[in-house]
């Protein structure tokens, strides 16, 4: 709970004692680096630091900047909620289930109804090439 008492009271200043310093690592990364600065430290601190890391020269070719596959692992993931809706078809095309037949249906002719639950294909180039992307389909 919250004390009113606490909300005016003067932030109070640490002790020398106290105060904030650098945490060690960074101090003995300084002090293996400038040994003349710090003779306090022993030398000994020096080979348990980690050596510098090595830079790789960058691999041929574009930039990454330039390179579509920058991100990761390049690959496309398969986009699930199409991979329920869409399937394959035997012949390599890529079919879907007609809408309208789950409820609604005590005014709508039998053969309207059946025709319903067959499947369709997918109409239109665009479309079915962006299916195919979405659905990893070469």
């Amino acid at each position: 709970a919250h004390r009113p008492e606490e909300k005016n009271r003067p932030a109070l200043p640490l002790p020398m004692s106290m105060s904030i310093t650098r945490p060690l690592a960074s101090r003995l990364s300084r002090a293996a680096a400038f040994p003349s600065l710090f003779p306090s430290l022993s030398s000994s601190v020096a080979p348990r630091l980690a050596p510098a890391a090595r830079v790789l020269p960058p691999p041929p070719g574009p930039p990454a900047s330039l390179s579509f596959r920058s991100f990761g692992a390049g690959a496309m993931k398969t986009n699930r909620s199409a991979a329920k809706r869409f399937r394959v078809s035997g012949g390599g095309g890529i079919r879907r289930n007609k809408a309208g037949k789950s409820h609604n249906t005590g005014h709508k002719t039998r053969g309207r109804v059946n025709g319903l639950g067959a499947s369709a294909g997918i109409k239109g180039k665009n479309i079915e090439k962006r299916m195919r992307k979405l659905l990893k389909i070469p």
